[in-house]
């Protein structure tokens, strides 16, 4: 168990693959969803072609080889893998306490700032 918990956490230390699980969560379960457009938010827009050899080489890489993902590189496409809800559920819990989650750690992530105030009374 523990182990796993190491891939999950390990497998979401890059912001590029934290906006890909969370984008496939936002899309119906059997959608593709096109890279490097999935992966990069509006609030850091990276350049494409930088951010499309990250991916090919090390982000998708890494969300694959646990099961988290399944992506094609020709076009590249990401799709939720067979062990996706191991990694959806750290956001999942996330979203539903985003009220009780310090200001530090949610400013600057859209999801997370909207949830809050939706929280507010």
């Amino acid at each position: 168990m523990i182990e796993r918990w190491n891939r999950v956490f390990g497998s979401l230390t890059a912001e590029p693959r934290r906006q890909m699980v969370v984008a496939l969560m936002e899309a119906p379960a059997d959608r593709e969803l096109s890279l490097p457009e999935a992966a990069n938010p509006p609030y850091l827009l990276r350049d494409p072609e930088e951010l499309y050899v990250e991916l090919v080489h090390s982000h998708l890489p890494v969300l694959a080889e646990h099961g988290f993902v399944e992506w094609d590189r020709e076009p590249l496409r990401v799709r939720r893998g067979p062990a996706f809800e191991e990694v959806a559920t750290v956001f999942e819990a996330l979203h539903a306490h985003a009220d009780e989650i310090p200001d530090q750690l949610s400013e600057s992530c859209q999801r997370l700032e909207e949830r809050k105030r939706g929280c507010q009374p």
